[in-house]
């Protein structure tokens, strides 16, 4: 708990000393930030080609080893599903009163 106090002063020690700053000497800051930001977004834009890469390279692959092996389920409902009885609904059913002891 301590640890987290810490971090939280040197946060806001960081914060009243950046806000200190003349706007001008902000702006020159957030300038010399840009490459950064502009990798950051690259590396994140990387993350998401290579995670579709991983997606379009293995998918076909386990469909292909799927129907070849037979493991294939369909989880789709089917729109032509008849049921083989008529389902009846018992709405005034019998309740019956039970009584509970709870022991401690």
């Amino acid at each position: 708990m301590i640890q987290i106090l810490q971090y939280y002063g040197r946060y806001r020690g960081f914060r009243d000393r950046f806000g200190g700053l003349p706007s001008w000497a902000r702006a020159v800051l957030f300038v010399f930030a840009i490459p950064g930001i502009v990798l950051l977004l690259l590396s994140l834009l990387a993350f998401a080609v290579s995670l579709l890469a991983l997606l379009i390279l293995t998918v076909p692959v386990y469909r292909l080893l799927a129907g070849l092996t037979g493991s294939v389920r369909d989880d789709s409902p089917d729109d032509d599903f008849v049921p083989q009885q008529p389902v009846t609904v018992v709405q005034d059913a019998p309740r019956r009163h039970v009584d509970v002891k709870i022991i401690e």
